[in-house]
């Protein structure tokens, strides 16, 4: 992976690009790898445990968790707004997000807008939510210390530590169970015996339901999204769940993604804060990539809650459809859907498949 740095900043000319990464086991939060600088040896600035950096699209999963945990409210086929808007503050500064292809999008289903990772959507999502709502959120998931208190958290102004970025994800990756990371299992004597045990230590701060939508949304990220390069490498039966960051000139280069057994997460950038030539998909995903292809490990595998099913949604109305319809996307739906709407096909009928089937 250090070697894939140092083939990054040497293709552009890039002398000063640094990189830092955490590794941990999902299911005990073991801290199973962690280097600091593109140097593994360099024992100085350790930039996983104390470069904090604005996170980018990293934090919208939290924004999109917040939606999530309200059934009654928000589902994966939501219909969300991709369109320009401002904020005017008192102070008279203005605030208005673009997407990072400057395009609009109009009305896209929640699930969309994650996978694709649009900012005029999210940040829309996040104002209709609340800030305080989201800081939740991300207390729950690990995150300590301050939080910004402005919109542009939802768009990932927020900075955060490789490591701090990990114990957020790794909440992400056990189904909504919160676990401190934990470099040490335990102490014993020269002989062997234990003087002391550091026990895994668990909360539930999610619904499993909540979750279980989630990681399907993470998931497409990997597989029509952002993060769907890694299968130029990696095998496609090998079902992986992650995101992609990148913020403001590409001044930083983030990917945090994870297996049915590891969590990585990965910072490219400048100590200096000067603009790099990656974004999360063309820089930190590469060095995620090279490392996860290393190791054996197995699919994301969450168990379906009883009260989540799959459903058919019109990728347009966000309606409820049937499976041979045009633009029909399947979805998972906790709760209740008998106030979701319904429509048949937008054409009338259902395509040459939906019709033979029909008929044998």
């Amino acid at each position: 992976s250090t070697r894939r740095v140092s083939d990054l900043s040497s293709r552009i000319n890039q002398e000063n690009l640094q990189t830092a990464s955490v590794v941990t086991t999902v299911g005990s939060g073991e801290v199973v790898g962690l280097i600091g600088d593109k140097q593994p040896q360099y024992q100085g600035f350790n930039r996983a445990l104390d470069a904090k950096r604005p996170i980018g699209s990293l934090i919208k999963p939290a924004v999109y968790l917040s939606a999530l945990a309200q059934p009654n409210t928000f589902h994966l086929s939501t219909l969300l707004n991709d369109q320009a808007f401002k904020l005017e503050f008192e102070d008279g500064q203005v605030w208005q997000p673009q997407n990072f292809n400057k395009k609009q999008h109009g009305k896209v289903m929640l699930s969309d807008s994650l996978v694709h990772s649009y900012n005029l959507s999210t940040a829309r999502l996040g104002i209709e939510l609340g800030i305080p709502t989201v800081h939740d959120t991300l207390k729950k998931l690990g995150v300590t210390g301050n939080l910004n208190p402005y919109p542009s958290l939802f768009l990932g102004s927020q900075s955060l530590s490789p490591i701090e970025v990990s114990q957020m994800y790794l909440t992400l990756a056990n189904q909504g169970f919160n676990m401190p990371l934990r470099a040490i299992r335990e102490v014993t004597t020269a002989l062997g015996d234990v003087i002391s045990r550091y026990p895994v230590q668990v909360e539930q701060v999610f619904p499993p339901e909540s979750l279980f939508l989630l990681q399907h949304a993470l998931q497409r990220v990997m597989r029509v999204g952002t993060g769907r390069s890694v299968y130029a490498s990696l095998p496609t039966s090998l079902d992986l769940a992650g995101k992609t960051g990148t913020t403001n000139d590409n001044r930083d280069s983030w990917f945090a993604g994870f297996s049915g057994d590891y969590l990585a997460v990965v910072w490219l950038g400048n100590d200096d804060n000067k603009p790099t030539a990656f974004t999360g998909s063309s820089g930190a995903l590469k060095v995620w990539t090279d490392f996860m292809k290393t190791i054996p490990q197995t699919s994301v595998s969450m168990v379906q809650p009883e009260q989540v099913k799959y459903y058919w949604f019109d990728k347009q109305s966000g309606k409820r459809t049937d499976e041979h319809c045009k633009n029909a996307s399947l979805l998972p739906i906790w709760g209740d859907i008998s106030t979701l709407p319904y429509q048949s096909c937008n054409n009338g009928y259902s395509n040459i498949k939906g019709w033979i089937k029909s008929w044998f």
